[in-house]
C-alpha cells in the first residue's frame, strides 16, 4: 500500500526541518577530526552497514530488468544489492578496500578489489549497459579520467553522483568565514568540489553536451530541492546517455 500524500508531506516536513536546524547548528560549530580513520580499510571496519539511499531509487528508475551494470567504488555493495533485488540487475562492483569488498560479497554481490584503470585495461569497451560512479569523483585527483573510462565501458548510460558544494549549509559556513564541511572523518577525503552549474560546465568542457540532473536529499519540503537544486539539494545524480555524448575527450 502506497503512503498517502499527507504522510509523505509530514515526513518531508520533519526531515526538512531537522536538516535546516542541523545546517544552522553546523554553521556555528566546528567539526572534530578523526585522525585514526584516514586509512580507507579502517574507515570500513568502523562504519555501520550502508542503507538504501534516495540516489539508489533514482538510478533504479532508469534501468531495465536484466541489464548489466558496473558499480565503481561499490563500498559494501548496498547499491548493487538494491538494484539486484528491485530491478534484477546483473552487477559487478569495484572498490579499493578489501574490507568493503568482503562486506559486499557477504551481501551476495560480485565485488572485486580493483581500480577502474586496472579493470578498464582488462575489459572490452561497451561491456556493460550502465556504469555507475557514485560519491567517488570528489575523492579522486583525476575525475576526468574516471568519466572517460566510465563512458568507454558503458553501452547505454553513465551515472554520476556528487555532493553539492553550494548547498545552503555550506553557504552558511562561508558567510561566517568557515569552509564547508562535506567530509565524514577528515578534510582530505574530498579533493574536488562542484556546485550544480559548475558540474554542468565541467561536463561541457569534457564534451558532454547532454546530461539529465536529478537533485536529491537536502530540504525536500514542497519539492524545494527540485525547484532550486543549487541551494536546497545536498546531492545530485547525473545521467549521461552514451548516444549524443560520444565526443567525450
Amino acid at each position: 500500500m502506497k503512503d498517502s500524500g499527507l504522510k509523505r508531506m509530514l515526513v518531508s516536513s520533519y526531515f526538512s526541518c531537522r536538516e535546516l536546524a542541523d545546517g544552522v547548528r553546523s554553521a556555528f560549530g566546528q567539526p572534530q577530526y578523526s585522525f585514526a580513520g584516514i586509512d580507507y580499510d579502517s574507515y570500513w571496519v568502523h562504519r555501520e552497514p550502508s542503507s538504501v539511499q534516495p540516489r539508489f531509487e533514482i538510478i533504479a528508475a532508469g534501468l531495465h530488468p536484466g541489464e548489466t551494470l558496473l558499480d565503481v567504488g561499490c563500498g559494501d555493495g548496498a547499491m548493487l544489492e538494491y538494484l539486484r533485488n528491485s530491478r534484477h540487475i546483473h552487477g559487478i562492483g569495484l572498490d579499493i578496500s578489501e574490507v568493503a569488498v568482503r562486506r559486499a560479497r557477504e551481501r551476495g554481490v560480485d565485488a572485486r578489489v580493483q581500480t577502474l584503470a586496472q579493470f578498464s585495461r582488462e575489459t572490452e569497451p561497451d561491456a556493460f549497459d550502465h556504469v555507475v560512479i557514485s560519491e567517488v569523483l570528489e575523492h579522486v585527483p583525476e575525475p576526468e579520467q574516471f568519466l572517460r573510462q566510465g563512458m568507454l565501458l558503458c553501452r547505454r548510460s553513465l551515472w554520476l553522483t556528487f555532493p553539492n558544494i553550494a548547498y545552503f549549509r555550506h553557504r552558511l559556513r562561508l558567510a561566517l568565514g568557515k569552509f564547508p564541511v562535506q567530509w565524514v572523518v577528515f578534510p582530505g577525503e574530498h579533493l574536488r568540489f562542484w556546485s550544480v552549474p559548475d558540474f554542468r560546465h565541467w561536463l561541457k568542457q569534457l564534451g558532454v553536451e547532454h546530461v539529465a540532473l536529478y537533485p536529491t536529499n537536502g530540504v525536500t519540503l514542497f519539492g524545494l530541492h527540485r525547484l532550486w537544486p543549487n541551494l536546497w539539494a545536498n546531492q545530485v545524480v547525473a545521467k549521461l546517455d552514451k548516444v549524443g555524448n560520444t565526443r567525450v575527450h
